[in-house]
């Protein structure tokens, strides 16, 4: 037994040590090429394209570079993995995205291409794999790494040499189907890599779209404007004058000219109303009803059936907001029964809608209309007291209610029952001083009294 259990540690350590040696030798060797502005990484046996890739690397940097008016600070790395298993072993997530040959991380500002897979594309693909995931760094840095994963796939595709047949073909059939996707997709970044053979068609001719109406420099604005925005449709709101969707719509009537195809009817399925959506579950109401203004320009009877639906929840809740924003001013001059009555029809207006963020808000309204009420009352009592001559009661309200009001913040009333408790001590004084003045007199005549009629004592 005591041989046995020193064999297997024996045989454990053998073991590890070959599945150790399988794994090492099992990694690719690294070799490091460096040009001006990229460090090479490339296994012995893709010498050859290593070298292919040298003498274009550069050359598509620079070209970006002044498309882009934008140098991201050299050496950036070009890997190259020899084997699809290779490159899996490194990016496992990669085996859920269809048919990928090249990547960028632009945190790392690199570029990735499996070489196995680029040797079977032609020459002008191979340029294109860098020059699309080169793109995406640029693209990255110019937004601060915050454009959306379609704007990101549309604007490199753009920057590719010009290889459409493809496209154009999917784009007309998914336009003749009333197929396109609605714009709310560029954050989907599953349904973008998910079906990337219908998704980057549509992605591209939306980049396209929007450099051919306004250029390329305005662009590049907006993928500033991303880098400091909160989302796309305010970048492209601020940077375009209109907004996403009405730039969704130009996009469509636009397409079919493209395409050179005759253009299908405007249908319900057309209008992305998602974004209106979106606003009336923010609360922006005022934002909603602008949108609404703006489709309703270029809807069809079927979809203003359903921005009139839509309008009336926005003007819902656009007057719901008024009268809570009413029932704080009310608060803060003090009505408090006018509040009340403020309170009720905002909560009525906002059930009528299902808006229930303001549930919170309104509650505590509810608990300073109360408390101010009672405070009311409260001083009330105490000029009743004071009228009673019960000056320790009245004193004693009068008290209660500036504390109350104070901490409501309601200066106008709490001076009141502050002025009251005041008048009270001046009364309590003047008593006083009016009972000892009656007392000393009263002393003084009794005084004087015993002086006029003494007895005359008898001689």
């Amino acid at each position: 037994m005591m041989i046995r259990s020193r064999i297997w540690p024996i045989l454990l350590g053998i073991l590890l040590a070959l599945v150790t040696r399988g794994t090492f030798l099992a990694q690719p060797q690294w070799i490091e090429q460096r040009t001006s502005y990229f460090h090479i990484i490339y296994t012995p046996s893709d010498a050859l394209i290593a070298d292919q890739y040298a003498a274009i690397i550069d050359s598509i940097y620079e070209e970006l570079s002044t498309v882009f008016a934008l140098r991201p600070t050299p050496p950036l790395m070009l890997r190259l993995y020899p084997t699809s298993n290779d490159y899996f072993a490194a990016n496992p997530t990669a085996r859920q995205v269809p048919g990928v040959i090249a990547h960028a991380d632009f945190r790392r500002r690199e570029v990735v291409v499996i070489v196995e897979r680029a040797r079977l594309q032609s020459e002008t693909a191979q340029i294109n794999n860098l020059r699309h995931e080169l793109t995406h760094i640029f693209a990255a840095e110019l937004s601060d790494g915050r454009l959306n994963v379609g704007l990101q796939e549309g604007i490199a595709q753009y920057m590719e040499l010009p290889d459409r047949d493809d496209k154009i073909a999917i784009l007309r059939a998914l336009t003749q189907q009333g197929a396109l996707w609605p714009w709310s997709t560029l954050d989907d970044r599953n349904a973008i890599y998910g079906q990337p053979d219908l998704s980057y068609p549509q992605t591209w001719s939306i980049v396209t779209f929007l450099i051919e109406r306004d250029g390329f420099n305005q662009f590049r604005q907006l993928l500033v404007t991303i880098g400091r925005s909160s989302g796309y449709r305010l970048a492209m709101a601020t940077v375009y004058g209109v907004s996403a969707t009405m730039l969704e719509a130009e996009w469509r009537a636009w397409l079919p000219g493209f395409l050179q195809i005759e253009a299908p009817s405007t249908s319900t399925a057309a209008l992305d109303l998602s974004s209106v959506q979106q606003l009336l579950t923010a609360g922006d109401y005022e934002g909603a009803l602008r949108e609404i203004e703006q489709l309703s320009a270029i809807a069809d009877p079927a979809a203003q059936s359903k921005l009139t639906e839509l309008q009336t929840k926005a003007e819902t809740g656009q007057r719901a907001n008024r009268l809570a924003e009413a029932a704080r001013t009310a608060l803060l001059k003090g009505e408090y029964e006018q509040a009340g009555r403020l309170i009720g029809q905002a909560e009525q207006a906002y059930a009528e809608i299902g808006d229930r963020r303001q549930e919170t808000v309104l509650a505590e309204y509810r608990r300073r209309v109360a408390r101010g009420l009672h405070a009311s009352e409260t001083l009330r009592q105490a000029n009743e007291q004071a009228r009673r001559f019960d000056w320790i009661g009245a004193q004693t309200s009068a008290d209660a209610a500036a504390q109350e009001f104070a901490a409501l913040g309601d200066e106008v009333r709490r001076d009141n029952a502050l002025a009251l408790r005041r008048t009270l001590n001046e009364q309590q004084r003047t008593l006083a001083a009016a009972l000892l003045f009656l007392g000393a007199a009263g002393l003084a005549i009794r005084q004087i009294s015993r002086q006029l009629w003494l007895t005359t004592e008898p001689w």
